[in-house]
């Protein structure tokens, strides 16, 4: 393996979901890299089937906490609001990883969140999305909280051994 592969391997295997973050906002210019990361995620043909709500406004942050967004909405500088079709799981899901991934390369905390039961209504009315589209999954992105992070405790789920986790040719 090359340095250069080394490196990358190591970040992929490094992305933690944070849900603990700073007051600190998140420079527009960040936003907008990360965002762009997003733009060019693959997808199925590539039809790109999603839009992304960028919300900064801390009572709209709240109100997704009420929605079931998890972390506390208020802590994340940004959520970013995923809207597909409703043919495209698979591809939002690739996307919202290319979402942390992006935030991980700035140095940011970022997790995958989800809008339950009546909240993912109540959010597509607040922000306007239209009936059509789903949206439920959301990103938080902010500035880890270091401190908190390291007063949690250590995982007690670990990893499944390599055996546990891959067969070969047949399962």
């Amino acid at each position: 393996m090359t340095e250069t592969s080394e490196a990358r391997i190591k970040f992929l295997r490094g992305l933690r979901s944070v849900k603990a973050f700073t007051p600190e906002a998140v420079p527009p210019e960040v936003i907008d890299d990360i965002l762009e990361v997003g733009r060019w995620s693959g997808s199925s043909s590539n039809r790109q089937p999603w839009e992304v709500i960028v919300v900064r406004d801390q009572e709209a942050r709240r109100k997704m906490g009420e929605w079931g967004a998890n972390p506390a909405p208020t802590a994340a500088a940004v959520f970013l609001v995923v809207s597909t079709s409703d043919a495209a799981a698979f591809d939002e899901g690739r996307l919202a990883e290319r979402l942390n991934l992006a935030a991980a390369a700035h140095g940011l905390g970022s997790t995958v969140a989800t809008l339950k039961g009546d909240g993912i209504g109540a959010a597509r009315e607040f922000f306007g999305i239209p009936a059509e589209r789903r949206s439920h999954t959301v990103v938080a992105i902010g500035h880890t909280d270091m401190e908190v992070r390291r007063a949690r405790p250590a995982n007690p789920q670990p990893r499944k051994p390599m055996p546990e986790f891959v067969h070969w040719d047949r399962f």
